[in-house]
């Protein structure tokens, strides 16, 4: 067996629980508890990993650890190498691929959100007692002098309960193959920049403004389809992106009088032209500074304009992918968008 360096890595999901094992690239994830004595033959590196794993706990008053914790290996579950610049980024993206599949495969009834998918990696000594909790992005505030057993992680209770997360793998495959194709990282790196945003618009912390979120993914959108000038511009891209033959029906298009740079005028578009105009609309007022009421953040059928931008980045997302020979746009899809009608 290879002797292990002294200075040892591990990464994990501590609120995250899978059923089995994934890989995604070169990121495997698998479930600690379930694979441990599998995975990680050498004894004594198994026990103090799982001692600091232990040290995250419950929030109920019997502080139990937490049953299934996901580790994430570089290519191998016994690699325990301090990550380099590159792996950190794979593993990163791997997560963030993650978390968004995990958070439109869930959209119906949002039990998950990007807090769930906190990235953690615990740096220990084989043989040592000591832990030196970390913790910021900002300022990073580091804690030292504590034993293991003296330092517990409770579960914030913004986090999910526990439960399995179901992911999907429609959309994560395709993902996958594009992170792995080194002719195309540059688009590999805007969607992934995309996704990123989507996941801070998705941050379940406590006092977290409503209105920021619609700018986050105002801002994923931008990214995602290169860029866009004013809303003109963004509405012809969610066209090109999200729209049918059948948009084209005068049932599903509509004429309404706005202001342009021209005064008062009627314009005639789809009800996917006009979500766009609506939604550009909102961001314009809030990074503008403008009042903003309860009423805003819904259309005329009552959904939310930030539950509404998940289905069309999604959309967009997989005719992006569809274009670039990563994506097999069918049938079910066609179903599936075509219900967005219903509610815009």
């Amino acid at each position: 067996m290879k002797a292990q360096p002294m200075h040892l890595q591990f990464s994990f999901l501590p609120y995250i629980v899978l059923k089995d094992e994934l890989k995604i690239g070169d990121i495997l994830l698998w479930p600690f508890y379930k694979k441990k004595d599998v995975y990680l033959r050498e004894k004594t590196i198994r026990i103090q990993i799982q001692r600091l794993l232990a040290q995250y706990v419950e929030n109920s008053k019997e502080l139990k650890p937490l049953p299934n914790i996901t580790i994430l290996s570089y290519r191998s579950p016994d690699y325990l190498n301090r990550l380099t610049e590159d792996q950190v980024t794979k593993m990163r993206n791997a997560v963030t691929t993650l978390c968004f599949c995990t958070i439109i495969r869930n959209k119906s009834f949002y039990a998950f959100s990007s807090d769930d998918f906190q990235l953690i990696h615990q740096n220990f000594i084989l043989g040592d007692d000591g832990i030196a909790p970390s913790s910021g992005s900002i300022i990073r505030r580091t804690y030292g002098g504590p034993k293991i057993d003296e330092v517990l992680f409770i579960r914030p209770f913004r986090m999910s309960s526990g439960q399995t997360i179901m992911v999907d793998e429609e959309i994560l495959r395709p993902l996958e193959k594009l992170q792995q194709d080194q002719q195309n990282q540059h688009l590999s790196r805007q969607i992934m920049n995309a996704l990123e945003w989507v996941g801070y618009a998705y941050a379940n912390v406590d006092n977290f403004n409503y209105f920021s979120r619609i700018v986050m993914v105002a801002t994923a959108f931008e990214i995602l389809l290169g860029g866009f000038r004013n809303r003109w511009e963004f509405m012809k891209k969610i066209r090109k992106h999200t729209c049918n033959l059948g948009d084209n029906n005068s049932k599903d298009r509509e004429k309404r009088k706005i202001r342009t740079g021209k005064g008062l005028e009627e314009r005639e578009y789809s009800f996917k032209e006009w979500w766009a105009y609506e939604f550009y609309h909102l961001r314009n007022k809030i990074v503008h500074g403008n009042k903003i009421g309860d009423g805003d953040i819904r259309n005329r059928r009552g959904n939310e304009y930030f539950f509404l931008s998940l289905e069309f980045f999604e959309e967009c997302l997989k005719r992006i992918l569809e274009r670039h020979n990563y994506y097999s746009y069918g049938p079910v899809d066609q179903i599936i968008w075509a219900g967005i009608h219903c509610k815009i």
